[in-house]
C-alpha cells in the first residue's frame, strides 16, 4: 500500500473513530455552564484527596483556569510518525498544548516513553512498583490490575462536576452501556475512550464484473453466492484462477477488520467470539448451535471452489494482493475499505466497486453485533492531587480539536498554522465521539455536497473529505486518494448507516481471571476447529465435540466468571 493511501486510511479512521464531531457552533456560555464547586469545600472520593486547591486556585468545573500552572505526567508510546508538527513544535509544545495551557492553565509532562511493543511491559513494571505516571491510557486488562491494586482515582465526582457539555453530549449518546464498562462497585474508576458504531463488515464487490455479466449488485446470501459462482465460472479476472471469496486465516476476522466471514455467521444469528445472552444467562457465541448452519454453508463454498483454497495460510498482505491484482472480486470489510481496493483501481482504472450492506435476511435486515463501546480507558493515579485538571484539559483540547465552544477561532488558526496535526499529540490523547457519528458525518457531507458549499456543514474536521468528493466528481479517478476518500465517505458511510441494521446485544467485553491463563489455548482450539470443519478435515458434527472440549478446558469456568461479573453490576 502506498504511503499516501496509508495516510488516507489514518485520516479516515481518525476523523471518525477518534476526533469526534458535534455541534461546533456552541456558544462559549454553553460550553462553560457547569456549576462551579471548589475542591476545598468538597470531600474527596475514596480514590484520593481533593488536593491543595488553596495553593492553585482550582475550581471543580469545566473551564475555570488555575491561578498557577498545574502539570501532569503521562506515559507514552513512541510514535511511528505522522504527527505533522510544524517546525519548532513537539509533543509538549504545539497548538493543542498551548491552547489547553492558555484556557485552563494545565500542561503535560512526559514521565516515560517506550515503543508500542514494550508498552504493556512498562505499565506492568510501573504497577508492580506502585510508581505510575499521573495519567495513562490503558486497555481493560491493565485497568483491572490498577483497580485491584488501588492505584487510581474514583473519577465519579470529577466527571459529574467537570466534564464539558460538548463532551457529555457525546458520552450520553451511548446511554448506560459505555460507563457500565468502567464502573466498579458503583464508582467510575476511569474515563472511557469511545468506539463508534457502524464498523461492521459490508459486502465489497466488483461492479464492473457484475455489469459485464448483466447482474445486479447482490443483497441476499443466495445472490452473493450466485455472483461469486459467476465470477469463477467466467474467469472474470482473466487469470485462469478467479477466486470467489477471500477470507481471513482465522475465519471470522474482526470487527473493523477486513476479509473476515463473521457477517456470514451473523446472518445465521450466530455470533462467534462474542458473549451474548441465551435464556437469561451469559453464553459464548462460538459454541451455540447456530454456528453449525453457518459452518455448513461456508464449507460448501470451500468444497465448490468459491472460497479461496489457501485462505487458512494466507496473511493479510496476500489477501490484499488478491484484491489489488484483480484475481478476486469479492471481500467483506468495513465502510472504509482498503484491503487492496484502491490499488485495484490504480492497477486497472476500469475497475469499479460497489459497497453495500449484505447479506440481508428475508425481511431486509442486516445482522450485526454490538461493538465494544470502549476503545481505551483514561486512568488517573491516586497519588495525583488534581484529577479535575485532567478533565479540564480534555474539555479544552476537544474545543480546539473540533472547533467547539470557545475553541472555534483557535481551531481555524490551527488549520492554517498546523494543517493535519495529529490528534495524538493532544495533552490527553483519548478518543471521544458520538456513538452514531458515522451517520452524522455522512448526512453532513451529503448536505454540503448537494449545496456545493462546505459552510453548511455542522461539524468541523471534514473539509478535506468534502474537497476530495468535489475533485473526484470533476475528474473521476485522476487521483487515487480523492477517489478513495469520496467513495468511502459517500458509498461506504451510506452502506454502514443502513437503516435496518439489526444489532445483536453483547453482554460482556472484558476478561476474567481464568481467561488470563486459559483463553489463549481456547482461542487456538476454536480457530483450528473451524478451519478443520470448513476445509473438510472434520465433519460438521465435529462441532459438538469441540463444544464439549471447550467447556472442559476452562470454558465452563470462564462462563461462570462472566456471569458472576454481570450479576455483580
Amino acid at each position: 500500500m502506498t504511503k499516501r493511501i496509508l495516510t488516507a486510511m489514518c485520516a479516515a479512521m481518525m476523523a471518525l473513530t477518534v476526533a469526534s464531531c458535534g455541534n461546533d457552533t456552541s456558544s462559549s456560555s454553553d460550553s462553560g455552564s457547569t456549576t462551579a464547586s471548589t475542591a476545598e469545600g468538597s470531600e474527596g472520593s475514596e480514590g484520593g484527596s481533593t488536593g491543595t486547591c488553596q495553593d492553585t486556585g482550582c475550581v471543580w468545573d469545566a473551564y475555570t483556569p488555575y491561578e498557577e500552572t498545574v502539570t501532569f505526567t503521562k506515559g507514552m508510546q513512541i510514535s511511528t510518525g505522522g504527527e505533522n508538527f510544524p517546525e519548532g513544535d513537539d509533543y509538549l509544545n504545539n497548538d493543542y498544548t498551548r491552547y489547553v495551557k492558555e484556557t485552563v492553565n494545565v500542561q503535560p509532562e512526559i514521565a516515560w516513553e517506550v515503543d508500542a511493543n514494550n508498552y504493556e511491559q512498562k505499565v506492568a513494571l510501573s504497577i508492580s512498583t506502585g510508581d505510575i505516571p499521573d495519567i495513562m491510557i490503558v486497555d481493560r486488562t491493565i485497568f483491572k490490575q490498577l483497580v485491584e491494586n488501588d492505584l487510581i482515582w474514583d473519577m465519579t465526582e470529577v466527571y459529574e462536576k467537570c466534564i464539558s457539555p460538548n463532551l457529555k453530549e457525546r458520552y450520553d449518546s451511548f446511554g448506560d452501556r459505555l460507563f457500565n464498562e468502567v464502573m466498579v462497585d458503583g464508582k467510575m474508576m476511569g474515563i472511557p475512550g469511545t468506539q463508534l458504531e457502524g464498523q461492521h463488515n459490508l459486502l465489497w464487490i466488483r461492479k464492473d464484473w457484475l455489469d459485464e455479466l448483466g447482474m445486479e449488485v447482490p443483497s441476499t446470501l443466495d445472490e452473493i453466492e450466485a455472483a461469486a459462482q459467476a465470477f469463477v465460472d467466467n474467469d472474470m479476472s482473466g487469470t485462469g484462477n478467479t477466486i470467489g471469496f477471500a477470507a481471513s486465516e482465522d475465519v471470522y476476522g474482526s470487527y473493523n477488520g477486513k476479509h473476515g466471514l463473521y457477517s456470514i455467521f451473523n446472518y445465521y444469528d450466530a455470533y462467534p467470539e462474542q458473549w451474548i445472552e441465551v435464556d437469561g444467562k451469559a453464553a459464548y457465541g462460538s459454541i451455540q448451535p447456530e454456528m453449525k448452519e453457518a459452518l455448513t454453508k461456508i464449507r460448501s463454498w470451500y468444497e465448490s471452489g468459491l472460497l479461496d483454497k489457501e485462505f487458512a495460510v494466507r496473511k493479510s498482505t496476500d489477501r490484499e494482493a488478491l484484491i489489488s491484482s484483480g484475481q478476486c472480486g469479492i471481500m467483506f470489510g468495513p465502510w472504509w475499505g482498503y484491503g487492496g481496493v484502491p490499488e485495484s483501481i490504480q492497477n486497472n482504472p476500469d475497475a469499479d466497486w460497489a459497497v453495500v450492506p449484505a447479506p440481508l435476511d428475508e425481511e431486509g435486515n442486516m445482522h450485526v453485533y454490538a461493538q465494544d463501546p470502549v476503545n481505551s480507558i483514561l486512568v488517573v493515579s491516586k497519588s495525583y492531587e488534581h484529577p479535575e485538571a485532567i478533565v479540564k484539559a480534555l474539555n479544552a483540547e476537544y474545543d480546539i480539536l473540533k472547533g467547539m465552544g470557545d475553541g472555534v477561532e483557535a481551531y481555524k488558526e490551527s488549520l492554517e498554522t498546523s494543517p493535519n496535526l495529529s490528534w495524538g499529540v493532544c495533552p490527553v490523547a483519548l478518543q471521544i465521539g458520538f456513538e452514531d457519528e458515522l451517520y452524522r458525518v455522512y448526512n453532513d457531507l451529503v448536505k454540503a455536497v448537494e449545496a456545493e458549499d462546505p459552510s453548511v456543514m455542522e461539524f468541523n474536521g471534514y473539509i478535506n473529505s468534502y474537497n476530495a468528493i468535489m475533485k473526484e466528481r470533476e475528474n473521476p479517478k485522476a487521483d487515487i486518494w480523492n477517489w478513495q476518500e469520496a467513495f468511502i465517505r459517500i458509498d461506504g458511510q451510506r452502506a454502514a448507516s443502513y437503516e435496518k441494521n439489526l444489532v445483536h446485544p453483547v453482554v460482556f467485553y472484558g476478561k476474567t481471571d481464568t481467561m488470563s491463563t486459559k483463553w489463549a489455548n481456547l482461542e487456538k482450539l476454536e480457530t483450528e476447529t473451524m478451519v478443520k470443519i470448513i476445509t473438510g478435515d472434520e465433519p460438521v458434527d465435529y462441532f459438538d465435540e469441540f463444544v464439549e472440549t471447550w467447556l472442559s478446558m476452562g470454558g465452563e469456568d470462564i462462563t461462570n466468571e462472566v456471569q458472576a461479573e454481570l450479576d455483580a453490576r
